[in-house]
């Protein structure tokens, strides 16, 4: 089977009816039509099976894969196990994505031979007023990074989110996310920049990130979502101790570690009801990553040292 130009997109979906149709539709659309639609409905509640249903009644490029609900990482992992494309595009059902978004995209990987394309910035609806119309090609701007990992974290020039990006599946292999956790996302691109020599980034925003769907990073922080991140730090920090590569390991730990912690710490220090339960865990799980070595005091900023020693001195008085 030739599977060359072959896109396969991996839609999760769990408790968005509202927004589905409109995300289906996008790439229904779409004017590249080499596609898989892969569409894991993990055991949602609502209507989400019945519009996955009519669709693929209507267009054979659907594969619909039901499950019990098991999340976000595991929807993901099951579309991976399933893609047969050349390359895979992640979207989220509560987006949808601009009629050429694909289009532009192959284009682009096929130029520069870039094993990872994505949109520099993304359309935030219901705060950003949204262009329409066809995007002339010709005009569609990009640019090769020679360096990922660098650039991810070091530069910050692109953003560790999976969706927004296409995938050249050669580069993701084997590579799966973290189930059973929050905050997937970076660990799993983390690990994939490590493995590449470039990328590129184009200048079109042609991704529709829907800021009216509850998110997981706006609400109450918790325990769980400490403990999700410390997950994804110890999971990253692992690969690059078997990878061997103290560069690679140097920059993550100076600043995507560095600026979970920093994260966390502001979450912890503006809380309110949860705050003691917080800071005890917290300081436990930082005791850890500092006797293992995984993080150092001395790569915060004077703020988060500062809040940190405060936690610290908190916890001890109590």
């Amino acid at each position: 089977m030739n599977n060359e130009g072959l896109i396969s997109v991996i839609i999760p979906i769990y408790k968005v009816e509202r927004f589905l149709p409109r995300c289906l539709q996008s790439v229904v659309d779409q004017t590249y039509k080499n596609l898989e639609i892969i569409c894991v409905n993990d055991g949602s509640p609502d209507k989400c099976g019945e519009i996955l249903r009519k669709y693929a009644q209507n267009d054979s490029r659907f594969k619909i894969i039901e499950q019990k609900n098991q999340g976000l990482s595991a929807s993901r992992n099951h579309g991976l196990d399933q893609a047969h494309g050349e390359y895979v595009f992640f979207l989220d059902a509560d987006d949808y994505i601009h009629v050429q978004a694909l289009e532009i995209l192959y284009n682009v990987a096929k130029k520069t031979a870039c094993p990872i394309v994505m949109t520099e910035d993304v359309y935030r609806t219901g705060k950003d007023k949204i262009k329409k119309g066809r995007i002339n090609q010709n005009r569609v701007h990009y640019r090769t990074l020679k360096d990922p990992l660098r650039d991810l974290y070091k530069y910050r020039l692109v953003s560790a989110v999976v969706w927004s990006k296409l995938y050249r599946r050669d580069c993701i292999g084997d590579q799966r996310f973290i189930e059973g956790i929050y905050f997937e996302d970076w660990p799993f691109t983390t690990l994939i920049f490590s493995q590449i020599s470039r990328c590129a980034i184009i200048d079109e925003r042609i991704y529709m990130y829907n800021t009216n769907f509850p998110s997981i990073i706006r609400s109450q922080f918790s325990v769980k979502k400490i403990h999700d991140y410390i997950v994804g730090i110890r999971h990253v920090y692992d690969y690059f101790l078997k990878k061997q590569n103290q560069q690679q390991w140097d920059i993550v730990r100076k600043k995507r570690i560095t600026a979970s912690l920093k994260m966390i710490l502001s979450k912890v220090s503006k809380s309110t009801d949860n705050k003691n339960e917080l800071e005890k865990y917290f300081k436990e799980e930082y005791k850890k990553l500092r006797s293992d070595n995984i993080i150092k005091f001395s790569d915060l900023t004077f703020k988060s040292k500062v809040r940190l020693l405060k936690l610290l001195w908190h916890q001890r008085a109590n």
